[in-house]
């Protein structure tokens, strides 16, 4: 199904149907990680689906991509008309009876809990993998709040890292993110980038900072958000930006070394894409990116920006053999810990289906 505004197709006739669940317009971390667990499950022989709680006029990017894979999608919205998409799962749960419910995201997540608790006639799992680490403002701490202390409700719950895990007032199992190493391709770039939101919690500033203290080097920023406009009008001369990429993958061949200076992290799956492709990492100690970095072995952990600077000096001076050494070694880490082969028979353990 590549088209937004219809119906689903027929389900597949299955014991056991898993479904994604999730609310999403635009592509970002908990959509690559939707996207490398649907196409992950479909490869393990799951019949899973992605479900979209919404339908906001156009396309979401990751039904986009979902389509391509030949994994089943669908808007609750449209394929089950109701006056509230909450209506929509319930209705979409009676007709299709799933067994599990796996949600990510605060708003699929207290959908489904929420449907599992006033739903009887239909006996369903309810998973949900909390994703967000830093602790948002507004609404969305509200929402964030409601989801976390309604994680009871859950038959279980996932935390990407130690720090989203410390967060919960339930227990949790502790699941790396994750993705296909085998379709990716080696990057051969020498881009010096930044790739992840333009906001306070991923520093793009210290960014921009290096940049400033070193223009002998061009500096590369890939992304969107609230801090995009105020550090263009700021910025030095050798600093493009990119703003938001639809597609990321032309991109990471051209990138050698990735640096993610953030305030605040769980494991971002930025990380993962880049070292994959074997993209060193030049980033701070913050979440669970000291358990992904050996520092000087597959990269560079640093705990402030006079480190982020020298490592930087460090990784410049390198000559090839020395580079190729860390960019090796960064691709070692993933395939034994961070892909789809290595995590998913964790992850169908918990399910229990």
């Amino acid at each position: 199904m590549n088209v937004a505004p219809c119906k689903p197709k027929t389900l597949k006739d299955s014991q056991h149907k898993v479904w994604l669940l999730i609310d999403s317009l635009t592509f970002g971390g908990i959509e690559t990680h939707v996207l490398e667990l649907a196409k992950g499950l479909n490869e393990f022989g799951v019949d899973v689906s992605v479900v979209f709680t919404s339908y906001y006029g156009k396309q979401a990017l990751l039904a986009e991509k979902i389509g391509e894979m030949g994994v089943q999608y669908f808007y609750l919205d449209i394929a089950f008309p109701s006056d509230h998409s909450f209506n929509s799962l319930k209705q979409a749960i009676k007709v299709h009876e799933p067994s599990l419910i796996h949600a990510h995201g605060y708003k699929a997540s207290i959908y489904s809990k929420l449907a599992k608790l006033l739903t009887t006639k239909s006996s369903f799992k309810q998973l949900t993998t909390f994703h967000a680490g830093e602790t948002p403002k507004g609404k969305v701490w509200l929402y964030d709040f409601v989801d976390r202390y309604s994680s009871w409700l859950s038959n279980d719950r996932l935390s990407v890292s130690q720090l989203i895990q410390n967060k919960l007032p339930k227990h949790s199992h502790r699941l790396n993110n994750f993705i296909d190493t085998q379709h990716v391709q080696r990057s051969k770039g020498t881009k010096i980038a930044f790739v992840g939101r333009v906001s306070h919690e991923k520093a793009p500033d210290r960014f921009v900072s290096l940049a400033r203290l070193n223009t002998e080097c061009e500096f590369h920023c890939y992304g969107s958000g609230p801090m995009l406009e105020e550090l263009k009008k700021d910025a030095p001369e050798n600093i493009v930006f990119y703003g938001y990429q639809n597609d990321m993958v032309p991109v990471w061949g051209e990138i050698e070394l990735l640096i993610l200076p953030s305030r605040y992290e769980g494991l971002p799956m930025a990380a993962l894409e880049s070292m994959a492709r074997g993209i060193p990492l030049l980033c701070t100690r913050v979440g669970d990116l000291d358990t992904l970095v050996e520092h000087q072995i597959n990269g560079f952990i640093a705990d402030n920006e006079n480190e982020l600077n020298h490592y930087l000096a460090e990784w410049l001076s390198m000559n090839k053999t020395e580079k190729l050494k860390l960019q090796q070694a960064a691709i070692q880490t993933i395939e034994q810990n961070y892909s789809t082969q290595s995590v998913l028979p964790k992850l169908l353990e918990i399910y229990q289906i």
